[in-house]
Parts: C-alpha cells; sequence; structure tokens
C-alpha cells in the first residue's frame, strides 16, 4: 500500500507528501494559531483570519523544509548519486538518495548544504522583517511580519538542530564524513553513531526532567543513530 502522494517534481525529482503529514500540518496551525505574538497568531482576530494565517506560515513553514531537502539532493546529483524521491513525513523532509557517498568531503558538503539553505533563508526572511517592518517590535505590526518572523526563527532554529552531531540530522552525516576522512567507513559510521546514541540518552535524561517533548526527540535520535549503523553494516557485509 503507497501512503505517498505525489504532488510536484522539482529538478526531476519526485516530491511526495506522506500520510502523516496529514495529521502534523493542522496540529503547527493549531499551535501557530494558539501562540502569542510575535511566535503566533493568538492577538489576531477574528478567529478565521487567525487559522488562515496558521495554516498558511504552516504550508510554507514545510515549504522550508523542501528547500532544505532540495538542497541536499542538488548537490548529490552534481556528485552523481541519484534521488528516488524526496518525501514530507511527520517527522520534516526525507531525501532517499540512492548510492553511498563514501567521498568524505562530498559528503560534508552535501549534508551542509541542507543546514546552510534553512539559515540563508531563516536570516534572509528576519532581515526582511527588521527592514520593512513598520513597528517598533516584532510583536506588532502586520501579520505579514509576524508570519516572516515565525518562519525566519525556525529556519534558524532548524539550521541549527540539524547540525546536532547525531543520525539522522545532518550533523551525524558531517561527523562521519570527518571521521572516514581518517578510517574506514563502516568504522566511522559506527563512531558517529555512538555519538549519537550517547546525546541521545542525555538528552533523554534532561527530557524526563523538564520536556516530554525532548524524550521523543532523544527516541528518534536514538532510532535514526541505530538504523544508520545497521543498514550500512548489512550493505557493506555483502563484500
Amino acid at each position: 500500500m503507497n501512503n505517498s502522494l505525489q504532488i510536484a517534481r522539482i529538478l526531476g525529482i519526485p516530491i511526495k507528501v506522506h500520510i502523516s503529514f496529514l495529521f502534523i500540518l493542522p496540529f503547527f496551525a493549531w499551535m501557530f494559531a494558539l501562540q502569542p505574538e510575535p511566535y503566533g497568531f493568538a492577538g489576531t482576530g477574528p478567529d478565521i483570519l487567525r487559522y488562515a494565517l496558521a495554516l498558511a506560515t504552516a504550508i510554507l513553514l514545510f515549504a522550508s523544509v523542501l528547500v532544505h531537502e532540495l538542497a541536499h539532493s542538488y548537490l548529490s546529483l552534481r556528485y552523481g548519486a541519484s534521488i528516488r524521491e524526496i518525501s514530507l513525513y511527520l517527522i520534516g523532509g526525507v531525501s532517499a538518495i540512492e548510492g553511498e557517498l563514501t567521498d568524505p568531503v562530498k559528503e560534508a558538503t552535501m549534508a551542509f548544504a541542507g543546514p546552510l539553505s534553512s539559515l540563508i533563508l531563516g536570516i534572509f526572511l528576519l532581515v526582511v522583517n527588521y527592514l520593512f517592518n513598520p513597528a517598533a517590535s516584532t510583536a506588532e505590526g502586520n501579520v505579514l511580519f509576524i508570519m516572516i518572523f515565525i518562519l525566519g526563527y525556525i529556519n534558524v532554529i532548524l539550521a541549527m538542530f540539524n547540525l546536532i552531531p547525531a543520525f539522522p540530522m545532518d550533523g551525524g552525516r558531517i561527523l562521519r564524513a570527518l571521521l572516514a576522512s581518517r578510517m574506514g567507513f563502516v568504522e566511522a559510521t559506527e563512531k558517529a553513531a555512538t555519538v549519537g546514541k550517547i546525546l541521545a540518552f542525555v538528552m533523554g535524561l534532561i527530557g524526563l526532567l523538564i520536556s516530554f517533548w525532548l524524550v521523543l526527540i532523544a527516541i528518534f535520535i536514538y532510532m535514526g543513530a541505530s538504523g544508520e549503523e545497521r543498514q550500512v553494516k548489512s550493505r557493506y557485509s555483502r563484500y
């Protein structure tokens, strides 16, 4: 059973939306509608306008996630890999790259392209808000500038989060690339995965004290690190 729907094709790559995306999009819209300014539209009325702005912001947020994944995919294509598809999931975006980039410099460059694109987009939007917002602060003024601020702020956070040196974030791939310049690819994957698991464990402990969301992120990181290690070992054990 196919759980994804193709919505576009960019650079020859099918862009798909997973069924889980249909659940997370209304959740993000609801969160933006409830958050006070400048991180949401709680002070905006009437309600239909507030929820319309929140939904538009949620859609644009995932569009910026798509930009992040396209940056990865573009460099992967330049380096000779093929991209089966890009899918938007509950947890964000995933580029299905066929073929392993075992050259450390190429893998690090490809991995860094995503966070860099998010950072550039985020800084650009924040600068636009700062220069053109007629209000004295980001918490006032036209709702358009509130939307621009939210998207800019989240893209900067997205860039920093993805640089955490743990799979499945891009920082884990950058760490593996650095290690692979001094050792074998499988060994580098094992060490990078171990770093990711340790970070996940520490994050989970902290999450038990301050936030359940942090525990969920820790589980996500641990599973991603374990999955990457298992996949690489399985692939290279055939040779």
